[in-house]
């Protein structure tokens, strides 16, 4: 773009990439200059990004003056790299027609890439971003692509993952023992035919894909996706669907313009959509690929190969992360067939080598926008702005978290935020983590002078910046607050900004007095915070093991509050738990393994025990409270239940008049329904409630910030966003990070930073 526009206006000079980004020199008048600046504005390209432009001029611009053309330099390999990695990015228009084009050298090669779109990160092995420094160095250019590949001109110019049948990757089938499965492999168009007619038949392939393997099956065949979940032993965790294009996502689907628009996008990411009552296809998606819920995950083809194989296949597909259970999603040839003997009948294989395992991205629509949350593909690792007065800071690493994991790298350039990593309690997870780590300080030449951790020491991130670095370059930062500023980073609220009100509703999380939060309001900075109220708290029967098992939260609301009507008897029989409630109640009495905690995430789990949602175990992270809340969706219910504001220091949310209103529902035959919406609709109106009467003590309006994993709940955050906009409050909620632990490493470096900064400002 840069040489286009500099020759368009007829200008001298040169353009590289170097460490800082890209470095032009114009040997041209400053009028001229000006032009140039506003033309590269209104020309920056669909991929790129101009964060900030720095001029100098030249002391001796006369002797400059000679007629020498534009020209491109080779990038500078010395300097210290602060530019951003390119993210991974669909195929686009351009490409699709010419890979369907009879008539083009590229016609069904599933791997037509240009500068606009095509891998990225997936191939990187090292920076500056050039074609022997990527995993395409193993595919030595043909002449007609060294021509398009040379040529300033060319819509490929220094497209480095360019490539066609005679000299780049190629696609082939094999079974379980990688034995190739007869069909013609020049440009693997004959293999992806094939795999389609396999699919309509019923089978399970394994797709290698952009950045990882995906497990593949016709999602309207019931029969088959049953196979799949019986083999994967996923037994209700809802799977993605790929979908040809945006008309077949409106057949079954409510979607917005802005949904659209994201699936679109050069991101490409799964979008959860809700489904429609009644869909205008012929065929209908398998009820088993999202049981129990009214939405649905959706993304459109985001490569060649992709774009191929739904056109061939003709209906919607399953398109679900290949892994055993726990583990990260196959990235190596090798690796998938060990991996998936068990699972696949079929591989469909190609031999460029995935370098970074970048999962799918995913988004939620709500009423508000389009919700980010799971932030790795397309996404991934695009620099995020610091906010106004973090300028001077010194590099510091977030590690993020147990869960949902990301990693942070922070400088005074930006803040790079790892795709998602996943569950460090998986062994190959633990090492993707720490190999990606590596890999990103060695792409970034970034050495940190501090390093953010949880709070809780056996997080697995935690011992690991414990352990590999000095204890006086360590630093805690309380998990809730992090979440906080990750949100105020997230929204570009400047480092001297008034504390802001953080209502924080999660799973768990360290407190400062040792306890395990999980439904806080806190006031905070970027520095500190204080904790002014929270839920009330209740016992977690079994410690971690309930996190899993709904029905002892349930019990340990019941034991609080001395629930002995006949109704919750009931229940006790009708999941013949009768001898675990005596057990209960002796463990809560005595203290023994029963921690107390405000999770609300557990106070979800313990409703949707009382309406026997997911009773005794839930087979994935937040299976009852998210079929609590598709519950509530199908309810046209407009009040809540009571929760009652109980004043202190701090004070409490407390829900004992909740669990008597349930209670009496439940006795007289409520909707269940019925019940789970006025559940969510009471739990709105109780944080809009008690955020009132906190704000009420203090000398200023303060922004609110809702964030936390359990603000995922779209029903949860639009009720209460809305209860307090109509308050007058202005509200805040995350834009590029998420809600959850995945943005719980950018909270944790901001911190930090911060109080470097204010050290340093104070000395």
């Amino acid at each position: 773009m840069i040489w286009h526009v500099a020759n368009s206006l007829a200008l001298n000079g040169s353009v590289l990439n170097d460490g800082e980004g890209v470095v032009v020199e114009l040997w041209c008048s400053p009028d001229n200059v000006a032009t140039f600046l506003e033309q590269i504005q209104l020309n920056c390209p669909a991929l790129a990004a101009i964060n900030s432009i720095e001029t100098t001029p030249f002391p001796d611009f006369d002797t400059l003056g000679q007629d020498i053309g534009f020209h491109i330099v080779a990038s500078d390999e010395t300097s210290t790299l602060n530019a951003g990695i390119p993210v991974d990015a669909a195929v686009c228009r351009d490409c699709i027609d010419e890979t369907f084009d009879p008539k083009s050298r590229r016609y069904r090669y599933p791997f037509t890439n240009c500068t606009h779109c095509g891998p990225r990160l997936s191939i990187i092995k090292s920076l500056p971003y050039d074609r022997p420094k990527t995993s395409m160095a193993n595919f030595p250019l043909c002449a007609e692509c060294e021509q398009e590949y040379l040529n300033p001109a060319d819509r490929r110019f220094h497209a480095q993952p360019v490539a066609c049948p005679a000299c780049g990757p190629k696609v082939w089938l094999c079974d379980k023992y990688g034995e190739p499965i007869n069909a013609d492999n020049e440009g693997g168009s004959d293999a992806i035919q094939l795999a389609a007619s396999l699919l309509k038949q019923g089978k399970i392939l394994a797709v290698k894909g952009i950045g990882g393997f995906h497990l593949v099956c016709d999602a309207t065949n019931e029969e088959t996706v049953k196979k799949l979940r019986q083999r994967k032993f996923r037994p209700a965790k809802p799977f993605a669907v790929m979908m040809q294009d945006c008309d077949h996502v409106n057949r079954y689907c409510d979607v917005t313009p802005e949904s659209i628009k994201a699936l679109q996008s050069h991101a490409a990411p799964i979008v959860i959509l809700p489904i429609r009552a009644v869909t205008t296809s012929l065929i209908d998606i398998a009820t088993s690929v999202m049981p129990d819920l009214n939405e649905i995950g959706v993304m459109l083809p985001a490569t060649p190969l992709h774009v191929l194989l739904m056109t061939d296949v003709g209906v919607p597909l399953v398109m679900t992360s290949a892994n055993l259970s726990g583990n990260p999603q196959c990235i190596d040839n090798d690796e998938a067939l060990a991996d998936l003997q068990h699972i696949a009948d079929v591989w469909l294989m190609h031999d460029r080598e995935i370098v970074s395992r970048t999962d799918d991205s995913v988004l939620r629509q709500t009423s508000l926008g389009t919700q980010l949350l799971r932030r790795s593909r397309g996404y991934a690792p695009s620099p995020i702005s610091l906010p106004v007065g973090f300028e001077e800071t010194e590099n510091i690493m977030g590690l993020g978290g147990e869960v949902k994991n990301a990693f942070c790298l922070l400088s005074r350039h930006g803040a790079i935020l790892s795709q998602y990593i996943g569950d460090l309690e998986s062994v190959r997870i633990w090492q993707d983590f720490r190999s990606t780590l590596g890999h990103f300080q060695t792409l970034y030449r970034f050495e940190p002078y501090r390093v953010a951790v949880d709070k809780h020491p056996e997080y697995l991130s935690t011992k690991y910046g414990n352990a590999n670095y000095s204890k006086d370059r360590v630093f805690e930062v309380q998990h809730h607050h992090a979440h906080i500023t990750a949100c105020m980073g997230d929204n570009q609220l400047p480092r001297n900004s008034k504390p802001v009100l953080g209502v924080v509703f999660d799973g768990l999380g360290l407190g400062d007095d040792g306890g395990l939060w999980g439904g806080e309001f806190l006031l905070a900075d970027y520095t500190s915070f204080q904790r002014l109220a929270h839920l009330s708290q209740v016992a977690l029967p079994g410690g971690m093991v309930a996190i899993k098992q709904p029905w002892r939260n349930l019990l340990a609301w019941r034991h609080k509050l001395n629930l002995t009507e006949d109704v919750w008897q009931q229940l006790i029989a009708k999941h013949d738990i009768a001898s675990k409630t005596f057990a209960i109640d002796q463990m809560i009495e005595k203290a023994i393994n029963t921690p107390v905690t405000t999770s609300a995430g557990r106070l979800f789990d313990a409703v949707a025990a009382s309406l026997s949602i997911c009773f005794q175990s839930q087979s994935y992270e937040g299976q009852a409270a998210i079929e609590l809340e598709s519950l509530a969706h199908s309810s046209n219910e407009d009040s809540g239940y009571t929760f009652d504001i109980v004043a202190g220091e701090p004070a409490h949310l407390d829900p004992s008049p909740m669990w008597i209103e349930l209670g009496k529902d439940l006795a007289s035959g409520t909707a269940p329904n019925d019940i789970a919406r006025r559940f969510h609709l009471g739990l709105a109106l109780g944080i809009a409630d008690m955020v009132d009467h906190l704000s009420k003590q203090m000398t200023y309006v303060p922004d609110i910030v809702l964030t936390g994993g359990v603000f995922q709940n779209r029903l949860l955050l639009e009720y209460t966003h809305s209860y307090l906009t109509k308050r007058g409050f202005s509200v805040l909620r995350h834009q590029q990070v998420p809600a959850n632990d995945g943005g719980l490493a950018f909270g944790q470096a901001l911190v930090v930073s911060a109080q470097s900064l204010a050290r340093n400002i104070q000395t």
